[in-house]
């Protein structure tokens, strides 16, 4: 099993935690092989940048995504340039406060608005990992929030439980 996961964004919105917590959630909860990559415009804060994350029950021996099994947008620029790398019949999920989905089989959340409307704008990431652990095979809710327990002191860690649970529970609500 080999899954290869590409978040996009704008520096800022988080897009290499969000991926971090994901490859720590695979890696050292789950006990997965896990690769965790990023790159980033000059910039850094509202330049392009992506994160990705390999995730396989054997050693890992390239660690590139070319094709990306799940694929996360932030922003509507990250989406127009990688969701024609996914793989068909992989999951596409997109901040729909700024992402026009241009399929109707991508599964939207409208993360910015659910992190302004929680008065913690910096969730978005946090609310769009929550979603992804829904829809992603082999990681559990309680092993990413373990991740977040570690990562943050309150009150960080109290908002950022939050958001995680909202966007754990708002995706629950939209699949069948």
């Amino acid at each position: 099993m080999r899954i290869n996961v590409r978040f996009a964004g704008a520096g800022g919105q988080g897009v290499i935690l969000a991926s971090v917590l994901l490859a720590k959630g695979y890696g050292l909860g789950e006990n997965y092989n896990v690769v965790q990559t990023q790159s980033y415009g000059p910039e850094a804060r509202g330049g392009a940048c992506k994160a990705e994350v390999v995730v396989s029950d054997e050693e890992i021996d390239y660690m590139k995504v070319d094709e990306a099994d799940v694929f996360v947008a932030l922003n509507q620029i990250g989406y127009d340039i990688y969701a024609g790398c996914v793989k068909k019949g992989g999951i596409v999920l997109v901040n729909s406060t700024l992402v026009e989905a241009k399929d109707p089989r991508h599964y939207e959340i409208a993360a910015t608005e659910m992190a302004e409307s929680m008065g913690n704008p910096m969730a978005v990431n946090i609310i769009t990992l929550g979603a992804l652990t829904k829809l992603m095979p082999k990681v559990h809710f309680p092993t990413i929030e373990k991740e977040i327990i570690k990562k943050f002191q309150d009150p960080v860690r109290a908002a950022n439980l939050e958001a995680y649970k909202m966007g754990y529970e708002t995706m629950k609500h939209k699949l069948p």
